[in-house]
C-alpha cells in the first residue's frame, strides 16, 4: 500500500512506452500516423529492461501502474493545486478531536477486479495492518484504533494529532482487498510477487512478456465511462537515448522523458506535440548524515559551495529546471509558508566558503589540491543509476566542479534495482535524486526530515529521509504543524524548520527537478496542461498517473 511509498520523479528515468489503444494496441508509424493505436511513454522498474510480474504494493521494485491504476487511495489530492481534493474511493471525511479522530465516508458502488465489492471492511483492514504491525506503518501513523460504522463509515483514532499524515492517510495509501491480503501471512506480504492482483483501480493486467507489459481496461469499472483507452501497452527502454528516439519519431503519446534541446529535437517536429512542465519537486544530492565523510555538516556545506547549480541547469535542462533555495522549499507552490526573513536566502558559494568549512571539519589541502584529514583524502561517492543521461551529466559536471575545490567526487552508476535498494537502507554516502511530488508542505518536509521515518536498525523504508537526518527541533515542529489546521499558528514551525535545514543542510539542493512531460496530440486528448491541471500529467506520479490515464481519448 502506498501508507510505504512515496512517488517519485526518477522511480526511473529511462522506461516504457505506453501504448493507448482504442481497441487493441498496435505499431504506430510516426507523429502523423493514422494508427488506431495512440503511443505514449511511461517509466518503469525493470532495470534490465525486462518486466517482471511483480505487482506488490508493498514493494519498491512494482511496476508501473501497480498504484493509481491497479490499487486506488480514498482521494485524489491533486499534486498540482494544494487544497485541490477529489473523492475517489472516498466520499467525505471530517477530523475531530483536535486531529486525534478521522471519520471517513466511503462511496458503496465500487467493487475489486475479482468481482468482490469494495466495502467500509477492506479499508478497516488496510490500517488495521498499519496499526497491529510497524513493518506496514512506515509513516509512523500514531493509529489507535481503526473501527467500521454502519456500510460507508470508517474511524480512525490517533494517540495524537495527525493532521499532517492526511495527504498519506487519504491520499497515498492503496486499499487492500481483505478477502487476499488477509490470506498472506505478515512475513510473506513485502516480498510475495503478486502476480494476479486484485484491486479497485481502472485497469487489470492482460500480459506481462519480456519488454512488453499490457494493462486492460475494466469494462465494469465504477466510474461510468471511464477509461476510454482500452490497452495500456508498456514497452521498456534500455536508457534515456533509445526511449527519446521512440518519443521524437512520433510513436509515444505520453512520456516524462529527458529530451535535451526539447524545443528543437521534440515540439518542433510536430505541430500536435505538446510539452507540460509544472515543478513539482526538488532535485538534491542526498548525504548520508549518519556515517561516512558526510556526515559532517561543515562536509556538506562545502559540497554545496563548490557547486555552480546555475551552470548546471543550463547546461542540463536548457533553462526547463528553475533555481532553488538554501531551504529546499519548492516554490511558488509552498510561498505561503515561506520565512520571510529567508525569502531572499541564497547559497554561499565559492572556493573561499569551501575552505572555511573544510578547515572546520579539520580538513586541510593535500597533495594534488585534494583536502584531506589524518592522512586520507575528502573522497565521496555519488550514485547515481544507469542510463539517466540527465543526472549523469549533472554528477559529471558535480565532479569537475568539486575537484577544482578540492574534493574527489566518484561516480557510480548502478542498475536501479541496486540504487533503489542502497536508497531504502540508507547504503551509500551520497545520492542524486528528488523529492517532492506533494501538495502539502507539511507532508514534504516530514517526507525529507522525520527522523521516525529513516532507514534504521538494518530496516529498509520507501517513504524518504534516506540520509538518516535527526534532529529532535524539527520532529517537534512537525508534530507542532500536525496538532493544528490553522495556517497562522503552523507558520512559525514552518520557519524553524527552514531555518533548522539551512543550519544543518540535511539536503544539498540542486535546482526544481525537471518535469518536462510530453503529449502526442496527433493520438490523445484530455491530458492535463497549465490551463487545465485537474491533476498532476506526470506519467510516473502515481497516483496522479490513474486519474489522468482514466480521462485520456483516443482522437478520433
Amino acid at each position: 500500500m502506498n501508507l510505504m511509498r512515496v512517488a517519485r520523479r526518477r522511480l526511473l528515468a529511462f522506461g516504457a512506452v505506453l501504448a493507448l489503444a482504442a481497441t487493441t494496441a498496435t505499431a504506430c508509424g510516426g507523429g502523423t500516423s493514422a494508427s488506431p493505436a495512440a503511443t505514449g511513454m511511461v517509466t518503469v522498474t525493470a532495470s534490465s529492461g525486462n518486466f517482471t510480474r511483480n505487482f506488490n504494493p508493498f514493494s519498491p521494485n512494482a511496476q508501473q501502474g501497480t498504484h493509481g491504476m491497479i490499487y486506488e487511495p480514498l482521494f485524489l489530492f491533486n499534486a498540482v493545486k494544494s487544497g485541490d481534493v477529489n473523492p475517489w474511493l472516498g466520499k467525505s471525511y471530517t477530523w475531530a478531536d483536535g486531529g486525534k479522530t478521522l471519520r471517513i465516508k466511503i462511496r458503496t458502488d465500487a467493487t475489486w477486479n475479482d468481482g468482490e465489492p469494495f466495502t467500509n471492511k477492506d479499508v478497516a483492514f488496510t490500517f488495521r495492518m498499519a496499526l497491529k504491525n510497524k513493518d506496514f506503518n512506515s509513516y509512523a501513523l500514531p493509529l489507535t484504533s481503526v473501527t467500521t460504522d454502519g456500510t460507508d463509515g470508517v474511524t480512525l483514532k490517533f494517540s495524537q494529532s495527525a493532521y499532517t499524515k492526511e495527504y498519506f492517510i487519504l491520499g497515498k495509501a492503496d486499499q487492500l482487498p481483505e478477502h487476499i491480503w488477509s490470506k498472506i501471512p505478515d512475513g510473506k506480504k513485502k516480498t510475495v510477487l503478486n502476480s494476479k492482483p486484485v484491486g479497485t483501480g481502472s485497469w487489470t493486467v492482460k500480459s506481462v512478456a519480456n519488454t512488453v507489459m499490457d494493462l486492460q481496461a475494466r469494462k465494469d469499472y465504477y466510474i461510468k465511462a471511464k477509461p476510454s483507452i482500452k490497452t495500456l501497452r508498456y514497452l521498456s527502454f534500455s536508457g534515456n537515448n533509445s526511449a527519446n528516439a521512440a518519443i521524437t519519431s512520433g510513436k509515444v503519446d505520453w512520456a516524462g522523458a529527458f529530451i535535451p534541446d526539447i524545443e528543437k529535437n521534440y515540439l518542433a517536429k510536430n505541430k500536435k506535440f505538446d510539452l507540460v512542465n509544472i515543478p513539482l519537486a526538488v532535485t538534491f544530492f542526498v548525504p548520508n548524515t549518519n556515517k561516512g565523510p558526510t556526515a559532517d555538516v561543515n562536509v556538506r556545506k562545502a559540497v554545496s559551495a563548490a557547486l555552480d547549480r546555475d551552470f548546471m541547469s543550463k547546461t542540463v535542462y536548457n533553462g526547463q529546471a528553475g533555481p532553488t533555495n538554501p531551504m529546499a522549499l519548492l516554490l511558488p507552490n509552498y510561498q505561503s509558508v515561506l520565512d520571510p526573513s529567508l525569502k531572499d536566502a541564497t547559497f554561499e558559494t565559492g572556493e573561499a566558503k569551501v575552505a572555511s568549512y573544510l578547515k572546520a571539519a579539520g580538513y586541510s589541502k593535500g597533495s594534488g589540491g585534494i583536502y584531506a584529514k589524518d592522512g586520507k583524502k575528502l573522497s565521496i561517492t555519488l550514485e547515481v543509476v544507469s542510463g539517466w543521461t540527465d543526472y549523469i551529466s549533472v554528477a559529471q559536471m558535480a565532479k569537475q566542479q568539486l575537484a577544482k575545490a578540492g574534493i574527489e567526487l566518484k561516480v557510480r552508476t548502478e542498475a536501479y534495482a541496486q540504487w533503489v535498494a542502497n536508497q531504502s537502507a540508507g547504503k551509500f554516502e551520497m545520492l542524486l535524486s528528488n523529492y517532492g511530488y506533494t501538495p502539502v508542505p507539511y507532508a514534504y518536509y516530514d517526507q525529507l526530515l522525520d527522523s521516525r521515518i529513516a532507514p534504521k536498525d538494518g530496516q529498509s523504508t520507501n517513504i524518504g529521509n534516506y540520509g538518516g537526518y535527526a534532529n529532535s527541533d524539527v520532529d517537534a515542529a512537525l508534530d507542532a504543524i500536525a496538532s493544528t489546521t490553522d495556517l497562522e499558528k503552523q507558520k512559525p514551525h514552518f520557519y524553524k524548520i527552514q531555518q533548522q535545514f539551512i543550519k544543518d543542510m540535511p539536503l544539498i539542493p540542486l535546482f526544481n527537478a525537471q518535469n518536462e512531460i510530453e503529449f502526442n496530440g496527433n493520438h490523445i486528448t484530455g491530458y492535463p496542461t497549465k490551463d487545465n491541471a485537474y491533476a498532476a500529467p506526470s506519467v510516473w506520479l502515481a497516483p496522479d498517473n490513474g486519474w489522468v490515464a482514466m480521462q485520456l481519448k483516443p482522437v478520433k
